[in-house]
């Protein structure tokens, strides 16, 4: 399926109060995602041998479940949802077959393919909540139409998906990757201006030299 021409994943919000959602990893990916999840009052169990200073108030005040030890398989039991902010593949792995054998909403953070869902870039005012996706093709994308909701129209950018995918996977191929700093800087005026002049070629061109400097050799 080619990603960069339609967005294949069904939007939705979902209600997670008082259900279990599991969080496993640890940094400051994984207790954004804590956070998160109590934002929409869910109850979180975070899953690592360390945690932060918040996560430890947090668990001292009852206000979320912390299991200080590496995941293990049948933590998922009861789960609603499930997050895995890891850079450990088995561990990763092993999450995801877990999800799938029992049915359980699950997101792993950067590996859409390991994914049941998901999760967009959000902007929120108030009772209002926008959810941005590109359907996996280029989180960095996602962020840049959050950020430029305040400014000019943001489906300015939409044509821009295909070139940005289309450049990560040459990075990917060729065993590097760049930075989301990277990405953001990439996302200038003159690239915006190619995107609506019609020039694909010459975007990614311009997302080449730009990243150029940025790249480094990927995780994979």
């Amino acid at each position: 399926m080619d990603r960069t021409s339609r967005n294949p994943y069904y939007p939705v919000f979902l209600d997670l109060r008082g259900r279990r959602c599991v969080i496993i990893g640890a940094g400051e990916i994984a207790e954004r995602k804590v956070q998160q999840v109590l934002a929409c009052e869910g109850n979180a169990t975070f899953i690592s041998p360390e945690a932060s200073a918040s996560i430890r108030e947090l668990a001292e005040a009852n206000a979320v479940e912390w299991l200080a030890r590496p995941y293990a398989s049948g933590d998922l039991t009861g789960a609603f949802l499930a997050i895995a902010a890891t850079d450990d593949t088995e561990v990763n792995q092993q999450v995801h077959a877990e999800a799938e054998a029992k049915g359980i909403l699950l997101n792993v953070v950067d590996i859409p393919e390991l994914c049941s869902f998901i999760a967009p870039a959000v902007v929120e005012r108030g009772p209002v909540k926008v959810a941005i996706s590109t359907g996996g093709a280029s989180p960095a994308l996602a962020r840049k139409l959050r950020e430029s909701l305040e400014g000019y129209d943001p489906l300015a950018w939409a044509d821009a998906a295909k070139a940005l995918a289309e450049v990560r996977e040459e990075l990917k191929q060729g065993g590097s990757q760049a930075s989301p700093d990277a990405w953001q800087l990439a996302m200038d005026t003159q690239l915006l201006a190619l995107v609506q002049a019609g020039d694909h070629e010459g975007a990614k061109a311009r997302l080449r030299e730009s990243l150029k400097e940025g790249a480094v050799p990927s995780r994979e």
